[in-house]
């Protein structure tokens, strides 16, 4: 039995180097269909050069999604304001996490994606790399990605004081037939480069959302998403971690 859609699959993996390192997985992610209708994704990526980073992620992404929820508790709330709050609310929880710990801030720097949709349209808000790609009318488009802005080689986390300098926030008014959020790890399988940008590469997105939309079981999916990113070929890619969410509208 085929889900009800909207639904979301996904997983988080450890790179080949941190699994012989026997470092955790410094990636999280966390995602919710919120009553049937709205669809929630928090994706992040711990720093590498952050010692408690895979901290800082997993609590991004958890009060990323409890904060939604929050919101759309509330009934004057516009989803296209929640991913933004998501994020704002992510970084006040690593705060009171630091102080709590008498720890630094930066070792638990972490970036983040967050991605609240629903029939009607999609919204996204990104600081740090990663990003998000979305299929409406067949084609696909980048909605969300940092690769395509001025400061791409900087990673930017949500713990530095100008984070907002990089936050970057888009949406789309209209119906999305898929959605994807990635780090940084799936970024050489799923983009492509071009002479005007990045631009999703088909090959990627093309048989993954065909995999979304034929599966039975959300448990087993993911399952079979989590093989598919620690095969040799995505390694071949990269060697960092990796997350890949998918949400079929």
């Amino acid at each position: 039995m085929f889900p009800k859609k909207p639904y979301l699959l996904g997983v988080s993996v450890a790179g080949y180097l941190h699994l012989k390192e026997g470092l955790p997985c410094q990636d999280a992610c966390k995602y919710l269909i919120h009553k049937d209708n709205y669809g929630l994704i928090a994706v992040a990526d711990g720093l590498g050069s952050a010692f408690l980073s895979h901290i800082g992620a997993q609590k991004a992404v958890e009060k990323a999604i409890e904060t939604a929820i929050k919101l759309l508790e509330v009934n004057n709330t516009s989803l296209a304001d929640i991913p933004i709050k998501m994020i704002e609310f992510s970084r006040y929880a690593l705060i009171e996490i630091a102080e709590q710990e008498g720890l630094n801030l930066s070792n638990l720097a972490t970036t983040l994606i967050t991605v609240a949709f629903d029939k009607r349209g999609i919204h996204s808000a990104q600081v740090g790399d990663g990003a998000v790609v979305v299929q409406i009318n067949g084609q696909l488009k980048i909605l969300t990605c940092s690769l395509n802005f001025e400061y791409v080689n900087e990673v930017m986390p949500i713990t530095t004081e100008d984070y907002l300098d990089g936050l970057i926030f888009e949406s789309i008014n209209n119906p999305v037939d898929f959605v994807s959020v990635f780090t940084d790890g799936c970024q050489r399988a799923a983009l492509k480069k071009t002479e005007i940008g990045y631009e999703p590469f088909e090959g990627f997105f093309r048989p993954v959302f065909d995999f979304a939309t034929k599966i039975n079981h959300i448990e087993q999916a993911n399952k079979e998403l989590e093989e598919f990113l620690m095969s040799k070929k995505m390694s071949e890619y990269f060697e960092d971690d990796k997350t890949l969410v998918i949400g079929v509208i």
